[in-house]
């Protein structure tokens, strides 16, 4: 399990993380919602090692070396600019002492059809389309995922939840950032909503659901609404 005690991070005098505290299990996967400067992004460098924090404690699995049992996709990839697709893939997996295997990521994502691209010269999807494979490529048990469904097309993003499904049911522990959560309900077991650096509202996506009721936004999306009264990527009141 990946926890969280009382963890604080702040710029200068702008705090971004106020006495987060919360457990990510094995075999989950988890939601986070909250406006922009809410604290998720660097509620996520946090954790990897990214950024270090002011105060508080993570551990995962009951150890303090968590950036090594961690992965993150990060919500844009402009690194190794002058290398091929492929070039980066052979990198990191010569790299890594066991990379998983994750030929049908490579599939589902079609990296085969620009892996000869240098990385300067692809899109946002082919760029989003590497993170998500090198993030898995990793064989980390945590998996942190920055909006991995932006930038891909309808059907990538369907195979891509059945793809994250078996990860969850294979043990790992997934969290999602995302605005985009219309149809991908059954992929989020917990959804946690952040505001203001702290966690306002965390529970199962089915006991959230029958908790708020919106008549306006269906599903997640009203639960989110009742919760800060704002739709997903902006406010109304």
């Amino acid at each position: 399990m990946l926890q969280l005690h009382e963890v604080n991070k702040a710029y200068a005098s702008h705090s971004v993380l106020q006495n987060v505290s919360i457990t990510f299990e094995l075999g989950q996967c988890y939601l986070l919602l909250g406006e922009n400067g809410a604290g998720k992004s660097t509620l996520f460098k946090c954790i990897v090692g990214d950024e270090s924090i002011n105060s508080g404690m993570i551990t995962c699995n009951g150890e303090q070396n968590v950036a090594d049992l961690t992965a993150l996709q990060y919500q844009f990839f402009d690194s190794y600019s002058f290398l091929k697709v492929k070039e980066v893939i052979s990198l990191f997996t010569k790299l890594l002492n066991s990379p998983a295997s994750v030929e049908e990521l490579y599939d589902i994502l079609d990296i085969a059809n620009f892996e000869k691209t240098l990385i300067k010269n692809c899109s946002g999807g082919q760029r989003k389309a590497l993170s998500l494979y090198l993030a898995f490529l990793l064989n980390k048990p945590v998996v942190l995922l920055d909006e991995p469904f932006a930038d891909l097309d309808l059907k990538k993003k369907k195979q891509l939840i059945g793809y994250l499904q078996n990860e969850v049911e294979n043990g790992k522990c997934l969290l999602i950032i995302s605005h985009e959560i219309a149809g991908f309900e059954p992929l989020f077991d917990v959804v946690c909503i952040m505001k203001d650096g702290r966690f306002i509202e965390v529970g199962s996506s089915e006991e959230l659901q029958k908790k708020y009721v919106n008549p306006i936004f269906p599903g997640l999306e009203g639960v989110y609404f009742e919760i800060t009264g704002q739709v997903l990527g902006g406010k109304i009141r």
